[in-house]
This record gives C-alpha cells, sequence and structure tokens, in this order.
C-alpha cells in the first residue's frame, strides 16, 4: 500500500512530492526505500522515451491495446515474461565513500562545486551516486543538446510538472514552439505525442539524434524531478541553470 500511493502521487501530483511521501515506504523497507524511488524514476524514465519515439508495443498492435481486456491481457503475459527474468539485486561493490571519490571530476564538470555533502542522503545506497555520474556523464559529454537547451529542457519540465491529477490528464492548450511541445506533452502525458509532433522537430533542425537526445533529456527531467524531490537532493545536480541551492520545493 506504501509503494502503491507513492506511484500515484509520483503520477498524479509529482510536483507536490516531498521526502515525507517517502515516509510510509522506509517504515515497510528501510534504506531499501531509496532502490523503490532509483526503480520510481525509471520507469519514468522509460516510458517516456517510449511514447515520445512511439516504440511499438511488444505483445499487442496499439490500436488492440485501446480494449480493456486487450491491455489486461497484454500485461498478463508481460507479467508471465518478466517473471522468468533474473531480476535480482547484485552486489555493489564500492562504498559510498568510493562511488563520492568516482563522481568527482563528473560532479564539479557539471555543477561547479565539489561533492561535499550534497550526497549524504544516498549514503546507505552507494550505487545511486554511480548512477547520478552516468546520467551527469551523458548530459555533458554524450548529448548532442548545448548545456542551454538542457537547461531549457529542465526548466520547462520543472513548470509544466503536474501538482494536481487535473494536469496530469484532460486536455490543456498546447506551447506553438514545438520544442516546448514536445516539452510539455513528454512531461504531462507522453503517450500523445504524435508523428506530426516530431515532423515538427525535423522542421526545426533537428536530426534523428538531436530528436533522440531531446527525448531523453525530457526523459531524464522527469525521473530527476521526482527523485530529487523525494530524497532531498540539491535540484541543480542534474538540472543545469535550475533553481538554487534551497532543498525546499518548487511547485
Amino acid at each position: 500500500m506504501a509503494l502503491a500511493g507513492l506511484v500515484r502521487k509520483a503520477f498524479e501530483s509529482p510536483a507536490t512530492l516531498t521526502p515525507v511521501d517517502l515516509e510510509p515506504l522506509r517504515r515497510v523497507a528501510g534504506n531499501a526505500a531509496i532502490d523503490y524511488v532509483l526503480v520510481l524514476g525509471g520507469f519514468h524514465f522509460i516510458n517516456r522515451m517510449a511514447d515520445l519515439l512511439h516504440v511499438d508495443s511488444e505483445f499487442v498492435p496499439e490500436s488492440m491495446s485501446r480494449i480493456p481486456f486487450m491491455r489486461r491481457v497484454s500485461v498478463f503475459f508481460g507479467t508471465l515474461l518478466m517473471g522468468r527474468m533474473d531480476l535480482a539485486n547484485r552486489p555493489f561493490a564500492k562504498t559510498f565513500e568510493q562511488a563520492c571519490r568516482d563522481i568527482e571530476p563528473s560532479y564539479l564538470r557539471g555543477t561547479g562545486r565539489q561533492v561535499g555533502e550534497d550526497l549524504r542522503p544516498l549514503h546507505a545506497c552507494p550505487k545511486m551516486v554511480e548512477v547520478l555520474k552516468l546520467a551527469l556523464d551523458e548530459r555533458d559529454v554524450h548529448s548532442s543538446l548545448s548545456r542551454e537547451t538542457v537547461a531549457r529542457v529542465h526548466g520547462l519540465v520543472e513548470e509544466y510538472l503536474p501538482a494536481c491529477i487535473e494536469q496530469a490528464q484532460g486536455f490543456h492548450p498546447r506551447p506553438s514552439d514545438p520544442v516546448e511541445a514536445f516539452i510539455f506533452v513528454g512531461t504531462r502525458y507522453p503517450a500523445r505525442t504524435t508523428a506530426e509532433m516530431v515532423e515538427a522537430l525535423r522542421a526545426a533542425g533537428y536530426d534523428d539524434i538531436g530528436i533522440l537526445d531531446l527525448a531523453t533529456a525530457i526523459a531524464d527531467a522527469n525521473q530527476w524531478a521526482r527523485m530529487h524531490r523525494l530524497l532531498r537532493l540539491p535540484r541543480d545536480i542534474l538540472s543545469p541553470n535550475v533553481g538554487d541551492r534551497d532543498h525546499s520545493l518548487a511547485i
């Protein structure tokens, strides 16, 4: 029940998430609650990537998935498939201190400061530090997007992040700018992304790699928006030029 409540709020009103929302899960799972936050954020990342880039369903065609019975069938068979997978956690060999030393160059490059006490909330889960290192390297080294574009994505995701169920569902006016429209839909309801929206990005000068990197930045910003709120981490670790060192919420 604690996990279901957290998942529901992370969808319906993620802008209002706080560490208090993680407490029921901490009482049940202890420090493993951080793992659940990582999985929750990961699903928000993966699902947005799939929807923004229109990755087809593996079990039933999109037209059939609109039928409730067929959706249930696809979930049933998906569960059978995943039940055969080895999803056990692997031991993480590094200590928190080692992970912090490893992330230091990426952290300094990305934030302009040393790690210090910023990552102390992750002390019980050092693998999360490595996850942040990979995210920083992807953003600053491997992405074709400029730092200004990434900052724009993170800023608009924060602006469009739902604060209530009415913002997470229903219909709302979309921005006229194709990039902002892609960010808006990718944050509110990514499954509504259309081929026309992608073509508008091409017309705006984005090639295939640029569209992929833009979708990655949107998915990353949505994942991070939930994770930093729940774990009380500085928002600017992954959000360049967004926010300040205050750990309070930005709604």
